[in-house]
């Protein structure tokens, strides 16, 4: 879809690990795990990456990614998207990173860049998280999902136990989804009530939580504690240069 219009542009670097391209399977599912709203998708892929003993495949840098770089104690990290891979309990590509593209292009372009990995390692089926932004939300946190197929989605809210979404999505959570289906691959987009705190562990739970029952996975922190304690040594370890 894009190639036309990439003649000219300025492109997303993807550089692989040496000797983790080849892997491929037909049940392979990518989750993103990209920065958002109340941060409840990078939240709850961190804890999916320390868990399942995932390796990095590769690294993508774009040339969209905003403008600045983040300081951690003296450390300065750039703008970055990684995808891992974990073997078990099924195979799972996993997209975390500490930004999104900042322009239109910049997301069509990032976003077909992962999906072309994805293809690479068999992947079928895209899973999208985010936050959805309310003033008030609810102690159990509603699911809300989303997806091109409206057969498939309503087999996806009973198992996960959410509602239909009505509305916007920005950025990759949307925009990933919707591009798979260009590819023959099926996609579903779960976002979380969130009220904005950043990161919002109860929505990360949730989101983790939705994954478990989609994925027939039982993968999950024992309270938020852990969670936090988890997310804060996965910003040390998979956001390094």
């Amino acid at each position: 879809m894009m190639s036309n219009v990439r003649k000219g542009m300025l492109e997303t670097d993807v550089v692989f690990e040496e000797g983790l391209e080849k892997f491929y399977s037909e049940d392979t599912v990518l989750i993103e795990g990209l920065p958002g709203v109340g941060l409840v998708a990078k939240a709850a892929v961190s804890y999916f990456l320390t868990k399942l003993d995932a390796k990095r495949v590769c690294r993508l840098y774009s040339p969209y990614f905003p403008n600045i770089s983040f300081i951690r104690d003296g450390r300065l990290v750039f703008s970055f998207g990684d995808i891992y891979l974990a073997k078990s309990p099924r195979p799972l590509l996993m997209l975390y990173g500490n930004a999104q593209p900042t322009t239109s292009y910049g997301q069509y372009e990032f976003c077909e860049k992962v999906l072309d990995v994805a293809r690479k390692f068999g992947c079928k089926f895209v899973v999208t998280l985010g936050g959805y932004g309310k003033e008030v939300v609810s102690d159990k946190r509603i699911v809300y999902c989303s997806s091109t197929d409206g057969r498939a989605l309503e087999r996806w809210v009973k198992k996960i136990g959410g509602l239909r979404y009505s509305g916007q999505i920005i950025g990759a959570a949307g925009l990933l989804v919707t591009l798979a289906t260009m590819r023959n691959m099926s996609g579903l987009s779960i976002l979380i009530e969130t009220n904005g705190m950043a990161p919002d562990f109860f929505g990360a739970m949730r989101a983790i939580e939705s994954i478990n029952k989609l994925l027939d996975m039982n993968v999950g922190p024992k309270d938020v504690e852990e969670l936090s304690s988890i997310y804060t040594l996965a910003e040390i370890e998979y956001e390094r240069i």
